[in-house]
């Protein structure tokens, strides 16, 4: 799981793969805690077909402004840098792996 820095370019790294989960949260969210583990087991699992990018909403606002984000955590499945499915608010890992399979 690529952690979204300052230095980064959020169109850039979406135009790496041609599968991305981005995946917004906040260091003071108590479900985005408890999903990060999660998030990074399906990243170690499916890493060779999806790329996976954790975007803190506070440390990059403007991303989620840009991709109207309203509630933490979120998740969001994109292909070639278009959206086609979102998740939000906690989800088990069994189900989480289920929904990206539907989209990828």
């Amino acid at each position: 799981m690529k952690k979204l820095t300052s230095t980064d370019n959020l169109d850039t790294l979406l135009s790496e793969h041609e599968h991305s989960l981005l995946f917004f949260s906040a260091s003071w969210c108590g479900p985005c805690q408890s999903m990060t583990p999660v998030i990074e087991n399906v990243s170690n699992a499916m890493r060779e077909r999806l790329n996976i990018i954790k975007v803190d909403v506070d440390t990059s606002q403007n991303d989620a402004i840009d991709y109207g984000i309203r509630s933490v955590p979120t998740l969001l499945l994109v292909k070639n840098n278009e959206i086609v499915a979102q998740q939000i608010g906690g989800i088990p890992p069994i189900q989480l792996m289920q929904w990206i399979e539907q989209y990828i």
